[in-house]
């Protein structure tokens, strides 16, 4: 029984090691200056996903370090929060996601192969006054900030906590983080292998896995010729024994044609940054809101197609967030209740309070029947509002 369980477990760590995670995070500003921030989470591994709410004043205390004698690193929330996170095999894991009371989003994004983060003994002395590890970075930014200028500040001078590799779920989970704040700014913040840490200003409003930042703005650069307007309308023409010949296309979208489709974090790049450069701003926040949901469907992987070896693990898209920064709100679907739920953080306690993010099939959905009316009572509308 033993080998058996100490076997499992080497499997699990083995597959996290593995996973190709395709997560990604896109946020527009409307017209009336509302800033809307929209994330997917996928996993290959079963998670109990959760929303969390804190209020300002909650603790949160950093795993021990053995050069660091005393009390770990503590801090405190400054701002209430929502947070999204999960217990996996039996453990709480830390923020992946959520948004505090000033107006800020941190978010948390697998980053395989590429993250390296400070060797924990090497934190000592002073150090050990201002450390956190990797897995604690959001829930850090969260706690302490108000804007991305304030973060950007605080890593410049280096006043921003040293980084070092924490062993959640038995291994160094390597990740890097996107930050908003409610006047549509954007931060990448990566801890790059060889390279150490590196952040940059998040001007397209895509976030998606590896590689780094860096290599997909400038992947941007092979994928310039898409556009809303078909192309080659006129069809395709020859000539043949004196006559001219023409075979119109029987279909639209040729302005797409080529965008990548895949689920590749550079091609989930690609189509994210191309989709939120062609669709018009939004007028306001609410059609920020719908805009934002239907860019996300666009990235939705159903379940079952995308296998991880050894186990054949099945990564599907577990949840999608949308946040708004300006109002304080979040809006939440999980995958088999596909009802959008919301929460504002006016509306939470005083207490850490918690919600599980999976509902019922049967709750996705809403019976019209009771709203059915005669037909010849309807007078036709010709009005649409979002």
């Amino acid at each position: 029984i033993f080998f058996f369980r100490s076997m499992l477990g080497f499997t699990v760590l083995f597959i996290l090691l593995s996973l190709v995670n395709s997560c990604q995070e896109i946020n527009v500003k409307a017209k009336d200056g509302g800033v809307i921030v929209g994330r997917s989470f996928e996993f290959h591994v079963p998670l109990n996903s959760f929303l969390i709410t804190e209020p300002a004043g909650t603790k949160h205390v950093a795993p021990a370090l053995a050069n660091c004698p005393g009390d770990p690193f503590t801090f405190s929330n400054r701002y209430k929060q929502i947070t999204f996170t999960g217990i996996f095999r039996g453990k709480w894991i830390n923020t992946a996601d959520g948004i505090n009371a000033a107006g800020l989003s941190a978010s948390v994004l697998y980053f395989k192969d590429n993250a390296e983060y400070i060797d924990p003994a090497e934190i000592t002395g002073v150090a050990c006054n201002n450390a956190i590890p990797q897995t604690m970075v959001a829930a850090y930014i969260l706690a302490m900030y108000e804007t991305v200028e304030q973060v950007k500040n605080d890593l410049e001078s280096g006043k921003f906590p040293a980084v070092w590799a924490g062993y959640d779920l038995g291994i160094v989970l390597p990740i890097h983080y996107n930050v908003i704040d409610k006047t549509g700014a954007g931060l990448v913040l990566e801890y790059v292998k060889g390279e150490g840490v590196k952040w940059y200003d998040n001007t397209v409003g895509v976030l998606t896995n590896s590689p780094p930042y860096s290599w997909h703005m400038n992947n941007l650069r092979n994928y310039p010729h898409f556009q809303r307007n078909d192309r080659g309308r006129e069809g395709f023409k020859y000539s043949s024994q004196g006559d001219d010949y023409s075979y119109g296309p029987q279909w639209t979208g040729s302005g797409m044609l080529g965008l990548p489709g895949d689920y590749t974090s550079p091609s989930r790049f690609v189509k994210a940054a191309t989709l939120l450069a062609l669709a018009p701003k939004p007028a306001t926040t609410n059609e920020a809101i719908v805009q934002i949901f239907h860019h996300m469907s666009a990235a939705d992987i159903p379940y079952g197609v995308m296998m991880t070896a050894p186990l054949d693990l099945i990564a599907f898209n577990w949840w999608t967030l949308v946040k708004d920064l300006g109002r304080g709100c979040v809006y939440y679907r999980a995958y088999t209740d596909l009802s959008v739920k919301k929460l504002c953080l006016l509306d939470i306690p005083d207490v850490q309070s918690a919600v599980r993010m999976e509902g019922r099939f049967e709750d996705g959905f809403r019976n019209v029947a009771g709203e059915l009316k005669d037909f010849n009572s309807i007078v036709p509308d010709t009005k649409t509002e979002l």
